[in-house]
């Protein structure tokens, strides 16, 4: 029994470990797979990541690379080539550091193996990439090379002239990038003095076009202070003439109310004397009325005798010496219709 058992694991381990290892290939997430068949031959797809079946003997894989792969043109170390020499229209030789990224087509990976590319394709998109960069940098002036517009619109048209001779190998080109262009030492020389005389001769405008430029502004602000200058006298005319009016308005304002106060305090002053002298007329009447009347009053009877009251109220009689030798005194103050006489008049 036991032995059955291990046959039974033996037999699992088998089926289940090595059986997908022998028919099971892997794709890695760099890779295209191509699947080559010895009945059926070259299999019409791509495969891409993960496990795909591949019987033994009778199918195997082709990797082919799937990430971006770059044409370097240039002098650099590890480049794959050396700058791109060439000549131009005007019959110059330029040293042309060129990088042309590449990739193979989606679905592309089969056709390239179908057709028999897959040991040379490399070389021949990097023969077919020299020739096409070759004849379109040619066309560029040593205008164009200074202007960086005219090298982008060069690659462009380099690129639409690239990618249809590269379909035959199943590939395709996304950008072309011109990353420097060298004259010859001697000429490179020359190109810059020429440089250097167009940016001095550019500068020298541009401080003559400054020259009249502050001419204008000078000219501009004198015109401009001078119409100032002309506005500030024309409003200070204005004001003073207004200033004059309004004084002048004012001035009369100030007669009319001073005329106006004078009248006013004349006629309350009349008002005042004519009332002040009614009333002291009035008063004098009254105190001659009061007079008058006090003195009917005070000669009446209960007049007179109300004076003697107050007489008597009033009288202070000083130190008197009698003479015991004149009896005529007692008679003359000591009864009282003598004092009646005194006071009264009686």
């Amino acid at each position: 029994m036991a032995h059955r058992i291990i046959r039974i694991v033996c037999a699992l381990f088998i089926v289940v470990w090595i059986l997908p290892k022998c028919l099971l290939t892997r794709i890695e997430p760099f890779e295209i797979g191509v699947r080559r068949s010895l009945t059926g031959g070259i299999a019409e797809r791509d495969f891409t990541l993960g496990y795909h079946v591949a019987l033994p003997l009778l199918q195997s894989f082709y990797r082919l690379p799937r990430s971006v792969q770059y044409l370097d043109f240039n002098d650099e170390p590890g480049a794959e080539a050396s700058s791109l020499e060439v000549r131009t229209r005007e019959n110059n030789i330029i040293f042309v550091d060129v990088s042309v990224p590449w990739h193979i087509k989606d679905n592309g990976g089969w056709q390239i193996v179908r057709e028999g590319f897959l040991d040379s394709y490399p070389d021949k998109v990097r023969s077919t990439v020299t020739g096409v960069l070759r004849e379109g940098l040619a066309q560029l002036t040593n205008a164009d090379i200074t202007q960086p517009d005219k090298r982008r619109e060069t690659a462009k048209s380099i690129l639409a002239a690239l990618n249809p001779q590269l379909d035959r190998y199943h590939v395709t080109v996304d950008h072309v990038v011109i990353r420097g262009i060298r004259f010859r030492p001697e000429y490179e020389q020359k190109l810059q003095d020429k440089q250097y005389f167009i940016v001095q001769g550019k500068l020298d405008d541009a401080l003559r076009q400054q020259s009249v430029a502050v001419q204008i502004t000078e000219t501009a602000e004198k015109s401009i202070e001078k119409d100032i200058a002309l506005k500030r006298e024309e409003w200070n005319g204005k004001i003073e003439n207004l200033k004059t009016e309004y004084e002048i308005a004012i001035a009369k304002t100030q007669a009319e109310a001073l005329r106006y106060d004078k009248k006013r305090r004349s006629e309350a002053d009349a008002l005042y004397s004519q009332a002040k002298a009614t009333g002291d007329l009035a008063e004098s009447k009254a105190d001659a009325l009061g007079q008058r009347l006090k003195s009917q009053a005070l000669a009446s009877g209960a007049g007179r005798t109300y004076s003697a009251i107050k007489a008597a109220e009033n009288f202070e009689l000083g130190d008197i010496e009698l003479n015991s030798n004149d009896p005529s005194f007692l008679q003359r103050f000591g009864s009282m219709r003598a004092w009646r006489e005194f006071f009264m008049g009686q």
